[in-house]
């Protein structure tokens, strides 16, 4: 008798499981991310250069540049009077990660803008969205992986 209670708790509590984490749910993730919670580092080195530190950084860290693109295209500039100033806004790819209850996905844009001092500014976006049963999470926030692209570029800066 003792053993038929403890298989219909089991039969139940597997019927409870599967109805929790059973569901459609759709995850888009946008390729440009908003300045939720942007990470900012100025680097004191040549637009050019910044942009090959970032691109092979971003290599490196398996990460796959899917377009660069004008940042105007997306938001105003507050120095798009000024001839001299260079920008330009990377996307990368989303990446899936499968966790027991769900699954992860990061994407990051990195939007880099020269200015009239010869440095560069680097602007990082992440964004992770963890897609659980019938709900999405999203997170813009990353600190550790921030300071290790940051890091990693002013490495190959110097």
């Amino acid at each position: 008798m003792a053993r038929s209670v403890d298989m219909k708790r089991k039969f139940l509590l597997g019927i409870l499981l599967s109805m929790a984490l059973v569901g459609c749910v759709s995850v888009t993730i946008p390729h440009y991310i908003r300045d939720q919670h942007p990470y900012r580092k100025t680097f004191d080195a040549s637009f050019d250069e910044v942009l090959a530190a970032t691109v092979q950084t971003i290599g490196e860290m398996d990460w796959k540049i899917v377009q660069e693109t004008d940042p105007a295209i997306f938001e105003r500039n507050k120095d798009i009077n000024q001839p001299r100033v260079r920008q330009i806004l990377i996307f990368t790819d989303s990446r899936p990660m499968a966790f027991v209850l769900g699954t992860r996905y990061t994407r990051m844009n990195i939007y880099l803008q020269s200015t009239t001092d010869n440095t560069t500014d680097v602007e990082l976006r992440y964004l992770r969205v963890t897609s659980v049963s019938l709900k999405n999470f999203q997170n813009y926030r990353n600190d550790g992986f921030a300071q290790r692209i940051f890091s990693r570029i002013a490495a190959i800066l110097k």
